[in-house]
């Protein structure tokens, strides 16, 4: 049987049809109140946003779904974790400090903000899998106290995966740091001594003080190591030798994490929105935005990660490109034109979906059941 995902297309005629309106139509439809008891904890999963970047989901989205939770009883918390290495998003105070500037407060959203993974993105719970390649995901921690996870995801294209949409939202946005850096490296990192100034940012900044000063040079103590990224981004001299995924590699360790995400929460207890607007080339942890590749498509619904996320793919494939944007340059304005392949020159976007209908998370055989 096909699973089934929930379609509002981006047009409206009365303010009832308004994708605000139907975000929250598509919450009933798609039966999201069946998952939610009186007084369950109901986590909010989507992504703030980078200073300077304009495509990001904006915040009324979210307050929707909110408030569609209280309806329902439960109590809503939106939710995110550190990203990884030392940047703007790499502490929860650093994050929260984006997330205002792009309108996500407690005040917009009407309901409490929570970094899933601690205050420096250490605080994870390790879940064994059976993955394409890791047996073992870092999953944030905080995700093991909430009853229900809705996934609300701008769809949009990424360099790694392809597009991102709700498998990168679970397994790249709901993992800690260290689960990031294995998704996006191997163990084994070192420090060139050649290389190393002895300035020791790297030391100071270390969260689990792996790293010692010997004569002069930084030693990376492979125990205590967990692949937050700090070093790599503070170094001047760029003297730590990361040994780095391949883009195909990372989108399957992506689809791995994503894997132990659903397994610590439960399948029965997550949801999806995949808002296919403002499909911007690029991820919305970039400090800057590109022109669109497509037109507004809308927004889906699905308790399916697989199939919405197939469904989203299927929109962005079929339409046709808008001109002034990437796809024009690189000759994908036709309908039908594999756009992100076009894009980033291969076609991790199938692998993904690919990889975790394998391992079992969903399926690509869906049913469109478009509303209003």
């Amino acid at each position: 049987m096909p699973s089934k995902v929930f379609f509002g297309d981006a047009r409206a005629r009365k303010w009832q049809e308004g994708l605000v309106q139907k975000t929250a139509s598509l919450f009933d439809e798609a039966g999201f109140s069946k998952l939610i008891g009186k007084g369950d904890l109901v986590a909010v999963k989507s992504h703030f946003g980078e200073i300077n970047n304009s495509r990001y989901l904006r915040p009324v989205y979210i307050r929707q779904i909110v408030d569609k939770i209280r309806e329902c009883g439960g109590n809503p918390i939106v939710v995110e974790t550190t990203g990884h290495g030392w940047g703007t998003r790499s502490t929860s105070w650093k994050h929260l400090e984006v997330a205002a500037r792009n309108g996500f407060t407690p005040q917009t959203l009407n309901a409490p903000i929570m970094i899933l993974d601690g205050s420096l993105g250490m605080d994870c719970e390790e879940v064994e899998i059976e993955g394409n390649i890791l047996n073992k995901v870092s999953v944030a921690r905080g995700l093991h106290t909430v009853d229900v996870l809705i996934s609300a995801s701008h769809f949009k294209g990424h360099d790694m995966s392809g597009f991102g949409g709700a498998l990168k939202n679970l397994g790249i946005g709901c993992i800690s740091k260290t689960g990031k850096g294995m998704v996006h490296s191997r163990r084994g990192w070192r420090i060139n001594p050649e290389k190393c100034d002895g300035c020791e940012k790297c030391v100071v900044l270390c969260p689990t003080n792996a790293i010692k000063m010997v004569n002069g040079k930084a030693v990376i103590d492979q125990e205590k190591c967990v692949l937050c990224g700090h070093c790599v981004s503070v170094c001047p001299p760029k003297a730590v030798l990361v040994e780095w995924t391949d883009s195909k590699e990372g989108t399957l360790r992506m689809i791995d994490s994503a894997a132990g995400v659903i397994k610590l929460v439960g399948k029965e207890k997550i949801a999806f929105f995949n808002f296919v607007i403002d499909v911007s080339p690029n991820c919305d942890c970039w400090p800057w935005s590109d022109q669109v590749i497509v037109q507004d498509q809308g927004i889906l619904a699905s308790r399916d990660p697989v199939a919405i996320d197939k469904a989203a793919l299927d929109m962005v494939t079929a339409a046709p490109g808008i001109r002034g944007s990437i796809v024009e340059e690189k000759g994908g304005l036709e309908p039908g034109s594999d756009k992100f392949a076009l894009i980033y020159g291969y076609k991790n976007h199938h692998v993904q979906i690919e990889a975790a209908e394998n391992l079992g998370l969903g399926s690509t055989n869906y049913e469109l059941v478009k509303i209003i």
